[in-house]
């Protein structure tokens, strides 16, 4: 909710409320051995991550990351508890118990990070239209610039206005027969 409170109103059972000290900007559910979701976290707008139980929506852990709001959140392993976590200013951390120091700043991306994926030991960023691919280390595997792409469809639809706008003034320029079939008003 826009006042901080995060709801749990299961299928069956009691609804769950709890207010968090700043607005949630992205939350992540995780399956539990059982195949329930029994865990959420939960990135704010102060760089804060929290892990709530569910349904009860206890605190399990907080975390507080460097970067501002919290864009993304995805889970390194569900049995391990670690998770990465990106901010607003495209800085990405390991977050969790078993972290040293609980937080570990890994790299920062050239920009705001809209998504964030991990695909094996492969993090994939994704920030607006374009996406990079990097190692653990920080280190660039693979770059996907999705503007050229964009810039080739414009410039696609540029040419097709261009060549409608054309026939259009030429079937103004030909000549209209009169229509002598009309009324006249006075």
């Amino acid at each position: 909710m826009d006042d901080g409170a995060i709801v749990w109103r299961p299928s069956h059972g009691n609804r769950s409320q709890i207010k968090l000290e700043a607005i949630a900007t992205v939350l992540l559910a995780l399956k539990g051995p059982t195949g329930h979701y029994d865990i959420v976290a939960i990135g704010d707008s102060t760089g804060g991550v929290t892990l709530l139980s569910l349904p009860r929506l206890e605190t399990i852990e907080k975390f507080s990351i460097d970067g501002g709001i919290v864009r993304s959140i995805t889970a390194v392993s569900n049995s391990v508890g670690k998770y990465l976590a990106a901010t607003q200013d495209g800085s990405v951390w390991v977050i969790g118990a078993e972290v040293p120091g609980r937080t570990l700043h890994l790299f920062t991306h050239s920009g705001p990070i809209t998504s964030l994926r991990l695909i094996g030991e492969s993090i994939i960023i994704q920030s607006g239209w374009n996406r990079r691919t990097y190692d653990w280390t920080g280190a660039t595997t693979n770059d996907y610039d999705g503007t050229k792409q964009y810039l080739v469809k414009a410039k696609k639809r540029a040419n097709r206005r261009a060549r409608i706008l054309e026939s259009e003034q030429r079937r103004i320029k030909q000549n209209q027969p009169l229509m002598l079939d009309l009324p006249a008003l006075s």
